[in-house]
């Protein structure tokens, strides 16, 4: 794609709040909980459409298809760090922001694709704004979103104008964590659905292999760990999620988490 191009993009940008005041060890184990969350979420977006950008404590991805695709990954991202917060031992919190607007997509010194533009710069001061386990969004994605449709007018709430170091006024919109967003998850594209909502059976095969998978690092415990787990979880990646936090080399959490539903 040309460098000269402007494309209309809208951006998600989501931060672990207080990452800096962990230490480097558990800098390590949040960050790597937090990218497994975000690859087990992300496939959904083909790759010719949007680029991923690692910030350090969070993540920024930029999409030009359709906007809706992003609010409903973007709620799907927040109940999924929620729920684990509720249940995982390294309980983070993390913060959203979603905008629309320019950027230009260019190549960085490793030949990989990436994006500046106004767009980025404004969603990481939408997300800025944002509390703990909160989602906003501007004006700008708010009016494309809602003149798409309709129902999604009921998902928002407008809480004000918010200025940002620069003096720069924002219009702000919170994205309702109530039975409206439930319901706009359940009824989302199925490309989306898959890779957002829980899978609530966890099967006794589920288990075994769990189990298997995490013996190879901890050995015999694995059994009464998994039973544990399974208790609190309600979906595969989830109990997998939890199990990862038994796990004390970084590599062999990755290498765990990689096997959730093989």
């Amino acid at each position: 794609m040309s460098s000269n191009r402007t494309w209309l993009s809208s951006v998600l940008f989501l931060d672990i709040v207080g990452y800096s005041r962990h230490s480097i060890e558990n800098q390590i184990r949040v960050k790597d909980h937090f990218n497994s969350v975000i690859t087990n979420s992300i496939d959904c977006l083909s790759d010719e459409d949007s680029v991923k950008l690692d910030t350090g404590d969070g993540i920024a991805i930029c999409y030009l298809g359709d906007p809706e695709d992003i609010l409903y990954l973007a709620i799907g991202l927040r109940n999924a760090f929620m729920r684990s917060a509720e249940n995982c031992e390294m309980a983070y919190s993390v913060r959203s922001g979603i905008n629309l607007g320019p950027v230009k997509i260019v190549e960085d010194i490793n030949g990989q694709r990436n994006m500046i533009g106004d767009a980025i710069n404004v969603a990481q001061r939408i997300m800025a704004f944002a509390q703990p386990d909160q989602l906003l969004v501007s004006r700008s994605y708010f009016d494309v979103v809602n003149a798409i449709s309709e129902n999604y007018e009921d998902m928002f709430n407008y809480i004000g104008m918010h200025e940002d170091k620069h003096v720069r006024k924002h219009a702000v919109y919170e994205v309702l964590n109530d039975a409206n967003a439930l319901k706009l998850i359940e009824a989302g594209p199925r490309h989306i659905i898959e890779t957002t909502a829980p899978v609530v059976d966890l099967n006794q095969e589920h288990l075994e292999s769990a189990q298997t998978h995490l013996a190879a690092y901890i050995g015999p415990m694995a059994k009464l760990l998994v039973e544990r787990a399974a208790k609190q979880a309600s979906s595969v990646n989830e109990l997998y999620l939890l199990l990862a936090e038994e796990i004390d080399v970084a590599e062999n959490r990755k290498a765990f988490l990689s096997m959730a539903g093989k």
